[in-house]
Parts: structure tokens; sequence; C-alpha cells
């Protein structure tokens, strides 16, 4: 499947594709309305949750599994390869640890705005 992509968007490669769980897809906009009718239900799921921290790597797996995973296979999971933006794929687990742990700092001290 080929997509035509917008401009200054990161093109999906042939590992990211083989995960679409919808291969009658063709175009980057039927895949859009899929991902958008996806997150309205991860939206509805997270707002339904009750306990339980957001600042657990465990949560934001799940949470993009509830996004993500009614069209894609890897929805949840770190990926393994290599990006054009972000950080080596070996290093997820750690500075998403490292980054909830700020968030988790920043949320009990009141040092930004909920909003």
């Amino acid at each position: 499947m080929r997509f035509e992509e917008p401009d200054g968007a990161r093109p999906l490669d042939p590992d990211e594709m083989q995960g679409l769980k919808f291969p009658h897809v063709t175009t980057r906009g039927e895949l859009d309305e899929l991902e958008q009718a996806n997150v309205e239900q991860g939206l509805a799921w997270i707002a339904r949750r009750r306990g339980g921290s957001v600042f657990d790597g465990g949560f934001i797996r799940t949470l993009h599994k509830r996004l993500f995973g009614d069209v894609w296979s890897w929805a949840g999971e770190y990926r393994l390869t290599e990006k054009n933006i972000g950080i080596d794929p070996f290093q997820i687990p750690v500075q998403l640890r490292s980054l909830l742990g700020d968030a988790s700092y920043w949320a009990e001290h009141g040092v930004f705005p909920p909003l």
C-alpha cells in the first residue's frame, strides 16, 4: 500500500505497514478516519477510568493500545526501528521512565498549572 503523504508528514515504513489491521485501506485519508474513530474510543475509555497513576509506563502502553490498537497490531508496544525523529529505540523504556518521573514530580509539586 502506498499513501500520498501531506507535506512534512513522516511516511509509514514497511515494518509499520505490516501491523495495519485493515489491508483494504489504500489512502492516508482512510487510515486517518480509522485512527480517529479509535482515538475517540480511547478517549472515552480514559474518561471512564478511575484510580491508578497516569505516570506509569504500563498505563502509557495501555493508553496507546486503547487509542490505536483497533488499527495497528503494534499499538502499545515500544518501537524497535530507528526513525528520523525521537530517540534510539533501545532508549525508549529508560527515557519514558525518566519523563514520567519528572511529570509525576511536576504534578505533585504544582510546578505547572494543570492545563
